[in-house]
Order: C-alpha cells, then sequence, then structure tokens
C-alpha cells in the first residue's frame, strides 16, 4: 500500500474516533497493534486488547480533533477528549502500516490557567 492508502486510513481512524464508531476504529487497528498511554503506564497488546479497553470507555466520549498532520506512515493529532466532566486535551500519535494501526501514543493533559505575567508575549489559541 501506498502513503495515499496510509493517509486515507488516516482519515477515517481520526473520523471515527469523533463518532466513537468502535466497529471502524476495529476494522482499521492491525492484529499486533500496539496502543500506550504512557501516563497512566498502560500498554494494550492486540486488536483484542485494544477494542476491549475501548469497549469498557466510559461514555461515548466526546472527541474532538483541531488539527490531523504528518505522513505518509505517522500521523499527530491534537485536540479534546471529555468523558462528560469537561473537556481534556489529547494529543495522539499513530503509526500506519498498510493502512492498518500498528502503534499508537496517546497523551492526556487538563487544561490550566496560563500565567499572567508572560500575557503580553501571548496570542490566544
Amino acid at each position: 500500500m501506498s502513503g495515499r492508502d496510509n493517509a486515507e486510513a488516516a482519515a477515517r481512524l481520526f473520523a471515527a474516533w469523533e463518532r466513537w464508531d468502535l466497529d471502524t476504529i476495529g476494522s482499521l487497528v492491525a492484529v499486533d497493534a500496539v496502543d500506550r498511554r504512557p501516563q497512566s503506564g498502560e500498554r494494550f497488546t492486540g486488536r483484542a486488547s485494544i477494542m476491549g479497553m475501548y469497549h469498557e470507555v466510559p461514555g461515548p466520549p466526546r472527541i474532538s480533533w483541531r488539527s490531523i498532520r504528518g505522513g505518509p506512515d505517522v500521523w499527530v493529532a491534537e485536540g479534546t477528549v471529555d468523558y462528560g466532566e469537561g473537556p481534556v486535551h489529547l494529543i495522539g500519535i499513530v503509526e500506519l502500516a498498510d493502512g492498518m494501526l500498528v502503534e499508537a501514543d496517546y497523551y492526556f493533559a487538563d487544561p490550566f490557567e496560563a500565567p499572567g505575567s508572560r500575557a503580553r508575549w501571548a496570542d490566544q489559541a
């Protein structure tokens, strides 16, 4: 498969996360994929474990991607996820091969108030 196939798969995957369409997500996860959550120390190995974890997520969560960039094999998306208690910032780094997710790392961060001392240099994001 080409980088174009990976780009199409990445677009389908990120759109499926926004809809919380677990059937589509599962169809794009390789059998031997690895999903890591460094902040919690979790590592899910294999489609069955990854999808089992997704089925246990309370919600469905509301995911909104602000930007998706990269390619042809590695894609980085930034956005927010809300499990019903307010949005949390989310970074997802996914690697695709032959149109399938093979590795992923996800980072979550609560929003915080910016220090006033640097306000004169900052633009609003």
